[in-house]
């Protein structure tokens, strides 16, 4: 919302200034000719602006060959106002968190990546046919009882992670993306339920956790941003007294069960 409002001001200065706004925005097609009318005429109308101004170019019912700029004008961080319900360590920095996700559907390219898997298996949730649909689309496929509708009636949204319960299945790394990293944040969430950070990563005194080969020390961790989540590390050390974490070329995370133990279930792993 603080965003539309930055837009709204800036467009408001432009017509303040008797200057168009989509100039910023937008920049003319190959097809510069300018405004076409329903009666496939050009013409041009005015428009006063709020101090009496008048320059801008109206649309009304007409079309203007315009095609959006591939790039916004240049902003920085400095240019943006301080976040007010996020640290601004996390919020104020040029590039957004990746991210490994283990849940369906998924778009886009991970940001940290599997190294070593050795015997941690992928899962996915097998939700029934009918799993989040619609009552009246379900009371409809049942009365035509065909398998195939069922099949194209499935949600796909469905919970998924990496797994193991058992030591013999080996150590799982991740290879971080070290070079987008900016402030050294590392979260890791697990599946299944709403609250399943603190016992199965935090409390779980068989899965060791490493960075480097350095065991993370779980006392400086904690549940963040939600209650399935585990904040790993919070900083690197040029941000935060407290961590002993510096950036590095190569930053590998791993995971490892100690003994037989309680399943461990990755969602997520976020750095930042």
């Amino acid at each position: 919302s603080m965003g539309v409002l930055m837009a709204l001001e800036l467009i408001e200065k432009d017509m303040d200034a008797g200057l168009d706004p989509r100039d910023r925005w937008f920049v003319k097609s190959t097809d510069d000719r300018g405004l076409l009318s329903t009666d496939g005429e050009y013409e041009e109308t005015e428009l006063t602006s709020s101090e009496g101004q008048s320059g801008l170019r109206h649309l009304s019912s007409k079309q203007r060959l315009l095609e959006p700029k591939l790039s916004l004008p240049p902003q920085t961080v400095k240019d943006m106002p301080k976040p007010l319900f996020c640290n601004p360590l996390y919020c104020s920095i040029p590039h957004p968190p990746s991210c490994i996700n283990y849940e369906k559907p998924t778009y886009g390219v991970p940001g940290p990546t599997v190294q070593t898997q050795n015997e941690w298996k992928i899962w996915k949730q097998n939700n029934n046919w009918a799993y989040e649909v619609g009552k009246k689309d379900i009371a409809l496929f049942k009365r035509w009882n065909d398998e195939e509708w069922y099949q194209k009636c499935t949600h796909l949204d469905a919970c998924g992670g990496i797994t193991a319960s058992d030591s013999s299945q080996g150590e799982l790394v991740f290879e971080l993306p070290a070079s987008k990293m900016t402030t050294g944040l590392i979260i890791v969430c697990g599946c299944c339920g709403k609250k399943v950070g603190e016992d199965m990563f935090l409390k779980n005194e068989n899965l060791e956790i490493k960075l480097n080969g350095k065991v993370l020390n779980k006392s400086k961790m904690d549940v963040y941003p939600n209650a399935k989540c585990a904040r790993l590390v919070k900083a690197f050390k040029e941000f935060d007294e407290d961590s002993d974490i510096s950036k590095e070329d190569e930053l590998l995370l791993s995971f490892n069960l100690k003994t037989n133990a309680n399943e461990v279930k990755i969602s997520h792993l976020i750095a930042l």
